[in-house]
């Protein structure tokens, strides 16, 4: 017999979610003679959009409903239907989903709301439906879910008003999966009015059986989806969307994430720099970026990015050469230019052969350039657009080209550049798009290029940004890194590890750390002082003190011994009110690039590693970027350069290069160690770690840690 949890993991088989998709038949427990009911409007909209099974309204009160013969009872229809949809209170909705166990449905969409999401009695009535499902193979999708859909067969169970205005035209190659139900229905019709079709969606819902990644999964394994977009507000199996991601990205089917909700988990771990910067939705892009899953930043760019890459999926692949800009406003190609440096997409120049060609057909006075502005010459021949983006498209530097026009296709003039353009573009084997100056993604007069398959983009920016996603999806994913070996065990106890212990771990794992003395009493301070050459640093240890310059208790490059019992009598003086346990006298390091490195333990993704600019600057500027640990080189250098530390470290302003490589091994050596000791370590705080000049390796300053008992 199968537990809960067991049913919400059934091995991954392509048909495990088919019966939701491509079922035979459909009940309809709920529908009424009220057709804005969600079980008769999920009716009305299979009738609508032609499903060629059976649909089967339930309703004793009814004889028919919508022209279709109504039962009393699932016991009354002539088949089990495959799927059944139960749109009733979430106390009956339980008596209907046992009617269907025992009837032998295999997936069940369960509409209701009143579940965890209302207090102690819905969870009561939540554990009720876990254990219905508990023993029996048949799914359920939800419930608080607003349904599922396949344009191609017809299935459109969406229920909210966005639904009654889809006509579902086209059948697109993306899948769609959504964790707020009204935001699928939005997106859905905004997708369809603007060309961005889509071939699967479903809402999940309070994901009780079926949840996101598992309905990834099975859109990945769909041959007619190449494309899966998700709006994601939180994931419930964070391990599996990293498997659904590097499977993706083993299919070649991209996956294209916008999440809600950028809150910082980090906020209220507050011990460390690391855990006040280690938010979720920093976490989570990092997740994104390593596995090849592209986030958009905006809701409205989902189903477009998406379906750009569906759509250019049988193009000629981008990333090799750059973007033609191809336009008939100066100031949108200056505008432009902006924008695609913002977004990493080049603009190429053309070739000498291609600057002649065009010189040969244009005007004096339209200079032959990327971009390349010919609106200056369009009314004295209006012919001229069609063939300079013919030849200008042939430069083998272009792998893509952005079509900007003036006015919205309303009149004749601009209907007929934009079809020029389109008689171009669509008989290209390179990826092309168009946007329009004036007017609106969703104009009627785009209907060609929404045929065609060429995007419409809704703004300049969104244009650079989703072509700079389509060359981002086609670089290779850095390799993952390896687990280390030699790792220093942690200390035994729980809790903080001081400034001393955590060094002492940092040496043993190979990291260099300042010579040191620890004393206990201010007078025992000039003697350390003494022992150690050149100036020092002193600093004040106190009982649950994890930040002491925060406090005053650094001093540094004290040149005498005198000097340094003075600086630790003064922080006696200055702080009575701490516990002191004595000084720490280190050797003062020499000058370099100070850097900032951490760990913070992600509850959802495990160990993360963090690097930034040092010292105050970590918080200051939140100039930070994040990898999971283990940490291959090449993963370490990335954040490296993802950082403004970057430039300091290569030699800014003359300044002599930084010892980056053996910066880097201390990374992926720091990041080893978290994974090793991923089931205790909590988080760290390396700031500052001085990188001294090529060939001088690194040496740590600061360092605290905590672990779990």
């Amino acid at each position: 017999m199968n537990t809960f949890t067991d049913h919400a993991m059934l091995a991954s088989a392509a048909g495990r979610l088919s019966s939701l998709f491509h079922p035979r038949s459909i009940a309809f427990i709920g529908a009424s003679e009220r057709p804005n009911t969600p079980a008769s409007r999920g009716l009305r909209n299979c009738l609508r959009h032609g499903f060629a099974g059976g649909l089967y309204p339930i309703n004793p009160k009814y004889p028919t409903l919508f022209g279709v013969r109504c039962y009393a009872s699932l016991a009354e229809l002539p088949e089990v239907p495959e799927l059944v949809m139960i749109a009733l209170s979430a106390e009956m909705s339980l008596n209907a989903v046992a009617d269907c166990k025992a009837a032998g449905v295999k997936a069940v969409v369960v509409c209701s709301a009143g579940w965890e999401e209302q207090g102690p009695e819905g969870v009561e009535r939540a554990e009720r439906l876990k254990a219905l499902l508990a023993d029996t193979p048949m799914r359920m999708l939800g419930p608080n879910c607003l349904g599922a859909g396949n344009p191609a067969a017809g299935l459109c169970l969406g229920y909210n008003s966005s639904f009654e205005s889809m006509a579902h035209a086209r059948t697109g190659r993306v899948g769609l999966v959504t964790q707020s139900g009204a935001m699928m229905g939005g997106l859905l019709l905004n997708g369809e009015d603007a060309g961005a079709d889509v071939g699967l969606y479903a809402h999940v819902g309070n994901a009780m059986d079926i949840g996101m990644e598992e309905t990834v999964e099975y859109m990945l394994d769909d041959p007619q989806i190449d494309v899966v977009a998700l709006m994601v507000e939180g994931l419930r199996q964070p391990q599996r969307f990293v498997q659904a991601a590097r499977r993706a990205q083993a299919l070649g089917k991209p996956l294209v994430v916008f999440k809600a909700g950028a809150s910082e988990l980090g906020q209220q771990a507050v011990m460390s720099h690391t855990g006040a910067l280690a938010g979720s939705d920093a976490i989570f892009s990092t997740v994104c970026r390593e596995h090849g899953v592209l986030r958009v930043q905006e809701s409205e760019d989902l189903l477009p990015s998406a379906a750009m890459l569906a759509q250019w999926k049988h193009k000629r692949p981008v990333g090799q050469g750059g973007l033609l800009v191809f336009t008939l406003s100066g100031g949108a190609a200056s505008i432009l230019a902006d924008e695609c440096a913002d977004a990493g997409v080049p603009l190429p120049a053309l070739s000498a052969t291609t600057l002649a060609r065009l010189e040969a057909i244009l005007p004096s006075y339209v200079k032959a350039s990327n971009p390349l502005d010919v609106g200056g010459a369009v009314f004295s021949d209006p012919e001229l657009p069609r063939h300079a983006l013919a030849i200008a498209l042939e430069d083998d530097a272009v792998d893509a080209v952005l079509w900007v026009g003036v006015g919205a296709p309303r009149d004749e003039r601009s209907q007929l550049w934009l079809n020029q353009a389109l008689d171009v573009l669509g008989q290209s084997d390179k990826p092309g798009m168009v946007i329009p100056v004036s007017g609106y993604v969703q104009e009627p007069g785009f209907e060609r290029a929404r045929g065609l398959g060429l995007p419409v983009a809704r703004s300049l920016r969104a244009a650079a940004r989703m072509i700079g996603q389509a060359r981002a999806v086609q670089q290779p994913v850095l390799p993952a890194g390896m687990a280390g070996e030699g790792m220093p065990p942690l200390p035994a106890p729980g809790g903080l590890v001081d400034e001393v212990q955590s060094k002492a771990l940092l040496k043993a794992l190979g990291l260099r750390v300042p010579e040191s003395r620890v004393v206990r009493a201010v007078s025992e301070v000039a003697a350390a002082a003494q022992q150690l050459s050149g100036a020092v640093v002193v600093k004040g240890m106190a009982r649950s003190i994890a930040h002491k310059s925060e406090h005053g208790l650094v001093a540094l490059n004290l040149g005498t011994p005198q000097a340094a019992e003075a600086a630790a009598q003064a922080m006696c003086q200055r702080a009575p009110e701490l516990d002191f346990q004595g000084f720490l006298v280190e050797q003062m390091a020499p000058r370099g690039v100070e850097v900032a490195l951490g760990i913070q333990r992600d509850p959802a993704f495990g160990p993360m590693l963090m690097f930034g600019l040092g010292g105050v600057a970590v918080e200051l500027f939140k100039d930070v970027a994040f990898g999971a640990c283990p940490l291959s080189p090449e993963r370490a250098r990335a954040l490296i350069g993802m950082t403004r530390a970057a430039a300091l470290l290569r030699g800014f302003r003359g300044q002599p290069p930084a010892d980056e490589d053996a910066l880097v091994e201390a990374m992926v050596r720091l990041s080893q160690f978290a994974a090793h000791h991923a089931g205790r370590l909590a988080e760290m705080d390396i700031n500052p770690v001085i990188v001294l000049p090529q060939g001088q390796g690194v040496i740590a300053l600061d360092a605290i840690m905590a672990c779990d008992a």
